[in-house]
């Protein structure tokens, strides 16, 4: 495929120096949660900064917070799938944990099952909210007021600039690598 930078990336054969954060960020921000099915459009790409924030504000590592931004970056280059049918496709399964480990390599992060954990914890966290604000009707939705993110935020908002400005700024923080 050609992403938006001109690379061509190969999903069955991903190379970590085909990894571009404009490619992750463009694509994250153009792709709707929930496989569309929201009531307004609301993006990956925010919800990934806004994964990253509440790590943050859990007093999480700058580390962990870029990790919490590219939890989802791999959907950028195949995708999502809702996790209903997602988990019953052993090979789409297999192709997005090879992009995902790519991604990571580009960015010179290697995340541990401790790590995953706590990002998962906030992704958990968010996605109850978001659904409770995006679906008020879906049974696993929950709207929380002590999640005080702007969900509409993407309609006044370059989130993929957004997103790239703060990734930016937490690999400038860590150890992480800006893919070129």
């Amino acid at each position: 495929m050609t992403t938006v930078s001109g690379v061509q990336f190969t999903p069955f054969d991903p190379d970590p120096s085909d990894v571009r954060l404009e490619d992750v960020a463009h694509g994250l921000a153009n792709l709707c949660r929930a496989s569309g099915q929201t009531q307004f459009f609301y993006s990956v790409g925010l919800h990934s900064i806004y994964v990253s924030q509440d790590l943050a504000a859990r007093g999480e590592s700058r580390r962990r917070q870029l990790i919490g931004l590219l939890h989802d970056a791999q959907e950028a280059y195949i995708n999502d799938l809702v996790s209903p049918v997602k988990t019953h496709l052993d090979d789409y399964q297999s192709l997005e944990g090879g992009v995902e480990a790519v991604i990571w390599e580009a960015f010179d992060l290697d995340p541990t099952p401790e790590d995953m954990a706590v990002v998962k914890e906030s992704d958990r966290r968010l996605c109850r909210h978001e659904l409770g604000v995006v679906l008020p009707d879906a049974p696993e939705g929950q709207a929380n007021t002590e999640v005080a993110y702007d969900l509409w935020a993407g309609e006044h908002r370059d989130v993929a600039s957004w997103f790239a400005d703060r990734a930016e700024q937490l690999i400038a923080a860590t150890d992480a690598t800006l893919p070129r």
